[in-house]
């Protein structure tokens, strides 16, 4: 039995009638938004399996939506996401304590042992430390579990990739050539620390992607806005 919880107020409270009752459904499915609507409701119920797809969504451990979901009634925790680290380490922090709160526990140990170090070394301010990086391998090995399209979806047809070549323009051309005239970047580059070289590649990538991404710069626009009334 399966329950797609979804529709007005009225609906949804209709299709609460009854829920708490042994084998009402086996599987629920329904949005972030209406869940953390209806939070309430969701507490009450003890969940065998708590099942979140797109997890990067509760990756801020501030917001409401991480906060109420880490709530819920659940035995189990999984969460599916193509993208477990996007912006920081502390993202990671959030989901692995959203999954296991007694054993990633602590914010503040998580941030001095990996996310501290590791964004020294990725910015280049500190030397590479491959035992640091092993160890982190180490404690995350347990808990994650990486499955590729081809592996999964076998009877998809392969992919092609088609590389169109794109002329920079005359401002990104100048903030490329900046960036790697800079002794700084030469110097990180002659390092070798993959870290840090990765960090060269994505400050490039984004000087390709549009160069406000790099160098911001600030917005103008034909029209004027009075602040008279």
């Amino acid at each position: 039995k399966i329950l797609t919880y979804f529709g007005s107020v009225k609906e949804r409270r209709a299709k609460r009638k009854g829920w708490t009752k042994t084998n009402a459904f086996h599987v629920c499915i329904t949005s972030y938004r209406l869940a953390i609507q209806d939070s309430s409701a969701f507490k009450r119920k003890k969940w065998k399996y708590l099942i979140l797809d797109e997890a990067q969504n509760i990756k801020n451990f501030k917001s409401q939506r991480w906060q109420t979901l880490l709530t819920f009634n659940s035995q189990r925790r999984l969460l599916l996401t193509g993208t477990p680290l996007q912006n920081s380490l502390m993202e990671l922090w959030s989901l692995m304590h959203f999954l296991m709160p007694n054993i990633f526990q602590s914010h503040r140990e998580f941030q001095e042992w990996f996310a501290s170090p590791l964004t020294g070394m990725i910015e280049g301010n500190s030397e590479y430390n491959e035992h640091l990086v092993m160890r982190l391998h180490k404690v995350l090995r347990p808990f994650l579990l990486r499955r590729l399209k081809e592996d999964v979806e076998r009877q998809m047809p392969k992919k092609y990739e088609h590389v169109i070549l794109c002329r920079l323009s005359k401002r990104q051309r100048y903030l490329y050539d900046d960036f790697m005239s800079l002794s700084t970047t030469k110097d990180t580059l002659a390092s070798g620390q993959f870290l840090s070289v990765m960090n060269i590649l994505m400050q490039l990538r984004k000087v390709c992607n549009h160069p406000n991404l790099f160098e911001p710069r600030p917005i103008t626009s034909p029209f004027h806005i009075s602040d008279d009334d």
